[in-house]
């Protein structure tokens, strides 16, 4: 079955048994949906359990008739499934996408346009946007892929953002400087304009993957849309938007059609005592007074008949299945390129928010390996200041399952051998334990510390550790509790 939507993605997920909960009690959008979904669904971060996400449409959200989903790319099983079309390791259709490149295809009267709202715009009536918690700052659009063009160069760049209402037409964005569109909105600023943009929700599952690949993967003058389209063997379609000189997703679920002014706010803003939005790593985020965001103001708001509103509440498995699809893709060509040893895997998993913490699955043909997987590993955690740890274990050991890595880390690990340090790194802001205030040194906050744990067995004895009832490979592409030949929901 083809996939070029959010619909068509849930239609095949239903021919392979995989079908949203359907919740109908009626939920208030301001808190109610959030700690639902994190108590009863979502896994570490999120919650301290164990689990894949399931998909739930909460149907009866107070005041809207669209239904709001949760969950879909909870699960590397499905994310597979909606990759692949089989439950198979998706690196491979990444690099696909990466080598066969599509460039987006332009249409007229695209179905994101079959309801149009360019007047009294209210963005909390017009839409099921979540407030996740009492310390948010305010509801936030959580899944919210922006679409936009360097005016210079016409490049495309898109990219997920989190944005927090303000108003009914007004919210501000969260930009990275030194990312593509940073570079554009600033670039803007100095010509005196605004930058106008499309805020995409509800969307073919390999445009949010391709958008969430960054440098050097993705270099700047690139696009993710034309990945995107390699992936899929097939061109993404774009149109004009109806109130902003830009272009919007054509089958896209909801489209926000907006301006980033030149108007700069603290995040929090409406309330100082409030936070942002809950992070990946787990905890509450923070709002720095001194570093303000854009305003974004809104032009129109288009929809589908009927639409679907799609979020996430920030940690989980959710977010760190997204995150994780750069660092995984980089790891593997990095090692390719340096190593001559083979990589069966590599996974960032959730306990890390998709970033902070890997395993990397090697096969050793040689003692030289011995050495050199623990090298390769030392440059790859050096390549980014959030990789943290990386664990690397044997073809023998499921990169996906954390009591197998910790079973590993029990019998083919000795802490004073097998761990090795890299200090005087860069320090990773988001994750609390990095900070001076943790180390009591706060006369160099700039001391970050890695870490590489050696799981495997050395070359020379792997006969004396195989495993009766475990074949190599097992861990390439398979989640946790899962082997070949079994069928899992």
């Amino acid at each position: 079955m083809e996939i070029f939507d959010l619909r068509s993605a849930l239609r095949f997920l239903e021919t392979q048994g995989d079908v949203p909960l359907r919740h109908t009690e009626s939920m208030n959008c301001h808190l109610e949906v959030a700690a639902h979904y994190a108590r009863d669904i979502a896994g570490v971060p999120a919650s301290n359990q164990t689990r894949d996400e399931a998909m739930v449409m909460y149907e009866n959200c107070q005041g809207h008739t669209m239904p709001v989903l949760m969950g879909l790319f909870g699960s590397r099983k499905r994310n597979q499934l909606m990759l692949t079309g089989k439950n198979e390791s998706y690196h491979g259709t990444v690099f696909k996408g990466l080598g066969h490149r599509i460039a987006p295809e332009k249409i007229d009267s695209p179905v994101c346009q079959e309801v149009v709202i360019n007047t009294h715009i209210d963005l909390l009536k017009n839409l099921p946007i979540l407030t996740l918690t009492e310390q948010c700052a305010g509801p936030y659009i959580t899944l919210g892929l922006v679409l936009a063009r360097d005016p210079e160069s016409g490049a495309f760049n898109a990219s997920v953002h989190r944005f927090c209402i303000h108003s009914k037409d007004e919210m501000t964005i969260s930009i990275f400087p030194g990312h593509h569109l940073g570079d554009w909105f600033e670039a803007a600023q100095k010509r005196g304009e605004t930058l106008p943009i499309s805020i995409n929700l509800g969307l073919d599952p390999a445009i949010y993957f391709a958008s969430c690949l960054t440098e050097p993967i993705v270099k700047k003058g690139e696009s993710e849309l034309d990945i995107a389209g390699g992936m899929r063997g097939k061109a993404v379609r774009i149109s004009d938007c109806v109130s902003v000189k830009t272009e919007c997703l054509s089958d896209a679920e909801i489209v926000i059609e907006a301006e980033i002014t030149s108007q700069m706010v603290a995040e929090n803003a409406l309330d100082s005592s409030k936070g942002s939005m809950p992070e990946f790593v787990g905890y509450q985020g923070r709002v720095n007074p001194n570093v303000p965001v854009p305003i974004v103001k809104v032009k129109a708001i288009t929809h589908r008949e009927n639409p679907i509103y799609q979020s996430l509440i920030g940690p989980g498995l959710e977010q760190s299945e997204l995150q994780a699809i750069a660092p995984e893709i980089a790891a593997k060509g990095f090692i390719k390129q340096h190593f001559d040893f083979e990589v069966v895997d590599s996974h960032f998993n959730t306990a890390g928010g998709g970033v902070l913490t890997s395993v990397l699955q090697v096969r050793k043909t040689k003692d030289e390996d011995d050495l050199a997987v623990v090298e390769a590993a030392k440059k790859v955690l050096s390549l980014a200041p959030p990789f943290k740890h990386m664990y690397i274990v044997d073809e023998d050991v499921n990169p996906h399952s954390p009591e197998d890595v910790i079973w590993a880390m029990t019998t083919r690990f000795t802490a004073d051998t097998d761990v090795h340090t890299m200090v005087n790194e860069k320090p990773f802001p988001m994750d609390p334990s990095q900070s001076p205030e943790y180390r009591r040194d706060t006369a160099n906050p700039n001391f970050g510390v890695k870490a590489v744990f050696d799981l495997t067995v050395p070359f020379r004895m792997q006969k004396q550790f195989a495993r009766p009832f475990v074949k190599p490979v097992l861990g390439s592409g398979f989640s946790q509790g899962e082997t070949k030949g079994a069928t899992t929901k």
